[in-house]
């Protein structure tokens, strides 16, 4: 062995990396902020354990097995053995420097960091893969074929007591040979066994003119309830007790959002995280009034109230999203009220203050507007693949003196990066023009938010206008 070979030996058993600790259901959240920050090492095996987190992660209420993520800070390994040697060290630890715009969404995120030995290999059942699907597909198969599956395993979302899959997850030839009979219900019985949770389900395919955008899910594992249809025929008032309901933690740099679904009537979608953190993010929202023209279980709702608004005014035509909705206020400890479709014409009941932060009108936001006319300073239009035909209502529901409209939508931009600029920029062009139809003096883009994209030449953008005054009667 050359002098070369050894000094890289010496150096990868002396060298120590640092490791974020977190549960299981966070990892997919920590691991996206330390990407942010360039702090994550993707070259480097997660290590999960067996060990429950003591205390347990400030965002996820279960004690559960954690994950260590590997980071990019290393450090030489002390001469001798020093205080923090294989501890738990706290977020603010003097032998590690972090950003400070990571320390506080990442705070409600972790347990703690652990520096470990770049030579650590340790084989035994309590370090293993990290990934509970392969761990469930080698549990269940010989080694042969759980090796030969391990290109097939898909991608998959973890809640509360729920593993998402994508829609083609296990549909291949192979798969589907080795999953028939009663050996699909083992398979994925093993499979929420790793998982450690209740319920297991595949995705399916949301239809585009469905605007309750329920999905099509397909159960694997688990009772989720009975289906909307089947309670619409047995009448039963207690519906919302009778199906499964998940939640998630969401964390942004101001908070941690709490979200609350019931999986086989309403959807969760996690690529808004960028809209949902800018807004928790806004500067201008503090004090002011907020109308989400189709809120949801609350996508955008709870990230405006902790953005600082005084009150959100949330309009849904479905109760199933409506409950998520309640019970996501009670997660996130906002005082809410539901109001009384019937009565938004009776003027005593629009005139009464509600000293709610959140309203809720289960119902179409156009029958709302003598509930919100002229309150707010931001208006939020969410729906995909379009909310242009609410664009009339939520220029009603501006202050007279103006305010902000965050307009979503979904724009085919073929011709790559500058074609997706033009398309864009024409389509805010065309929704300026729209707002100035409603007497308003002016209407200004702000900015063009590039949420994600959706196929080769599709994106879901959303438009920030600034709009002026009402124009006055001549």
């Amino acid at each position: 062995m050359n002098r070369e070979e050894t000094h890289q030996e010496q150096t990868a058993e002396e060298g120590e990396r640092l490791h974020a600790i977190c549960a299981r259901q966070a990892v997919y959240d920590l691991k996206l902020l330390l990407k942010q920050h360039a702090l994550f090492d993707p070259k480097r095996p997660l290590i999960t354990t067996s060990d429950a987190l003591h205390p347990p992660s400030p965002s996820y209420h279960n004690h559960q097995p954690s994950v260590k993520i590997p980071t990019t800070l290393t450090r030489l390994a002390p001469s001798s053995v020093s205080e923090d040697h294989g501890a738990i060290l706290p977020i603010n630890h003097t032998s590690f420097d972090l950003p400070q715009d990571l320390i506080h969404p990442a705070s409600a995120l972790v347990a703690g960091f652990q520096w470990i030995p770049e030579s650590h290999h340790d084989t035994s059942r309590k370090q293993q893969s990290a990934s509970p699907l392969i761990r469930a597909v080698n549990a269940f198969f010989d080694p042969q074929t759980a090796a030969g599956l391990l290109s097939e395993l898909p991608k998959w979302e973890l809640y509360d007591q729920f593993a998402l899959f994508q829609p083609n997850a296990f549909l291949s030839a192979r798969f589907s040979d080795l999953l028939l009979g009663p050996r699909r219900r083992e398979f994925f019985a093993t499979v929420a066994a790793e998982f450690r949770v209740s319920h297991v389900a595949r995705k399916g395919l949301i239809e585009r003119d469905d605007v309750s955008r329920r999905p099509r899910l397909e159960p694997l594992h688990g009772e989720f309830g009975r289906s909307e249809e089947e309670f619409q025929r047995a009448g039963d008032r207690n519906k919302f007790e009778d199906v499964f309901w998940t939640g998630t933690g969401f964390p942004t740099a101001q908070g941690v959002v709490r979200y609350v679904w019931a999986p086989s009537e309403t959807m969760y979608s996690r690529g808004n995280s960028p809209e949902k953190r800018r807004i928790a993010g806004l500067s201008n929202v503090a004090g002011s009034v907020v109308v989400d023209m189709c809120c949801g279980i609350g996508f955008f709702v709870f990230p405006y109230l902790l953005a600082g608004a005084a009150q959100v005014i949330g309009c849904e035509i479905s109760p199933w999203a409506v409950e998520g909705l309640r019970r996501g206020a009670i997660a996130n400890g906002v005082s809410y009220q539901i109001l009384e479709p019937k009565a938004a014409d009776d003027l005593t009941y629009i005139m009464t203050p509600s000293a709610a932060r959140l309203l809720i009108f289960p119902g179409r936001n156009e029958l709302a507007v003598p509930i919100y006319r002229h309150r707010a300073t931001h208006v939020n239009l969410g729906l995909l693949p379009s909310s242009l035909e609410f664009l009339p209502q939520a220029v009603q529901a501006l202050r007279p003196q103006g305010g902000w409209l965050h307009i979503h939508g979904e724009l085919a931009v073929p011709g790559g990066p500058s074609g997706r600029l033009v398309g864009a920029q024409r389509w805010a062009a065309k929704l300026q023009q729209l707002v100035l139809r409603h007497r308003r003096q002016s209407a200004t883009v702000v900015d063009i938010h590039w949420i994600k994209s959706i196929g080769p030449a599709k994106v879901h953008l959303v438009v920030e206008l600034h709009v002026g005054s009402e124009q006055t009667s001549q």
